[in-house]
């Protein structure tokens, strides 16, 4: 049997595909089950009550006073600091987007668009230490960029908008991407500076079936722009681990994810891609993340279900280490109390390797 380890060093094991302890988790929730999850193990402090193997940290917040009220005309918008409006419902958990650039005319609008700061060092201020303190507790650290290019790319100039631009190889569209990039690959390098031990970004960039673009469109516009942000941080940190997440049927880019530096695939969503023929045809090149199905098992099936569900993604994706296993999204709030916890017992009882 393997000898008791940290999460850290489980998690780091796992990723570079060889054989830990125990399987690591990291279980993501919604906010509203944050509450319930709360009240049941009457803790501030979920993840340790989750058993989740990481920390997830950040850049600090911006001191630009941005208004971005002028590309707004509706009320009750809110936006974050790239400007994506959202009109959001009575329990803040869906939402309405609306597009600040998508009436964008010319390149100068998107030049003097007010852009976040992430690339400038004092978002970054106390990062090193934070790492660091994660660190001595034994927990892995992951820097987080998720969002990376195309979905930050589409929420300001539009899911239509921002493909008619591609197609008709619009500068727009190369402007665009290029400052989401400047600022995405500064924020990597400052990570790697930190000392992070992962670096999670992603894009969502399928549907349950298919992509969402031709593979030739995205090793065109995204895939050389991905791999930047990859070197900039494996320039200063070679051993950083680079963790990729896009929901949906991700097959025909996997290739192309390994061969700019992917480590860890998330969330492999078992409604979508075939657990055994990605471990079998990868597995060799790439570690997963998640696994558990949230559009299927967690929210509908029974306890037993979902201890099954359990126990068979950790034979498929897990044979011989390479798997941090966890739902494939967030728990959401129509998962019952007892599923979480059945999902929980059966990661403890079949995650252990023997």
């Amino acid at each position: 049997m393997p000898i008791e380890m940290t999460s850290r060093q489980r998690v780091l094991t796992a990723a570079r595909r060889k054989t830990p302890d125990r399987v690591p988790r990291t279980i993501p929730v919604e906010t509203g089950v944050v509450k319930k999850l709360k009240a049941y193990f009457h803790t501030d402090d979920l993840g340790a009550s989750l058993k989740d193997d990481h920390a997830w940290v950040g850049p600090q917040p911006s001191h630009l006073a941005q208004n971005l009220a002028r590309y707004f005309s509706r009320q009750g918008v809110t936006w974050d600091e790239w400007g994506r409006g959202r009109i959001w419902d009575s329990e803040d958990h869906y939402a309405e987007y609306l597009y600040p650039l998508a009436h964008a005319q010319t390149v100068d609008e998107i030049l003097r668009y007010p852009w976040p700061d992430l690339d400038q060092p004092y978002r970054y201020a106390g990062l090193n230490e934070r790492v660091a303190a994660f660190q001595s507790q034994g927990l892995a650290v992951v820097g987080g960029l998720q969002e990376t290019i195309f979905e930050i790319a589409w929420q300001l100039r539009s899911f239509d908008q921002l493909f008619e631009d591609i197609h008709a190889g619009d500068e727009k569209a190369i402007i665009l991407l290029d400052k989401i990039t400047d600022r995405r690959t500064a924020a990597a390098a400052e990570f790697a500076r930190a000392g992070v031990d992962i670096l999670s970004l992603g894009d969502d960039v399928a549907m349950q079936d298919r992509l969402l673009m031709s593979p030739r469109m995205w090793k065109k516009w995204f895939r050389p722009r991905l791999e930047g942000v990859i070197k900039a941080a494996k320039e200063i940190k070679p051993d950083i681990l680079i963790w990729y997440h896009s929901d949906g049927k991700i097959n025909d880019l996997v290739p192309n994810l390994i061969e700019v530096g992917v480590d860890i695939l998330n969330p492999v969503q078992p409604e979508c891609v075939d657990h055994q023929w990605i471990k079998a045809t990868f597995g060799s090149q790439l570690a997963f993340s998640g696994g558990l199905g949230v559009q299927s098992i967690l929210p509908f099936g029974t306890p037993d279900e979902v201890r099954q569900h359990v126990y068979n993604s950790f034979k498929a994706l897990g044979d011989g280490g390479g798997l941090i296993i966890g739902p494939s999204h967030v728990i959401e709030r129509d998962t019952s109390l007892e599923n979480i916890l059945a999902m929980l017992s059966a990661i403890d009882e079949y995650g252990r390797y023997a």
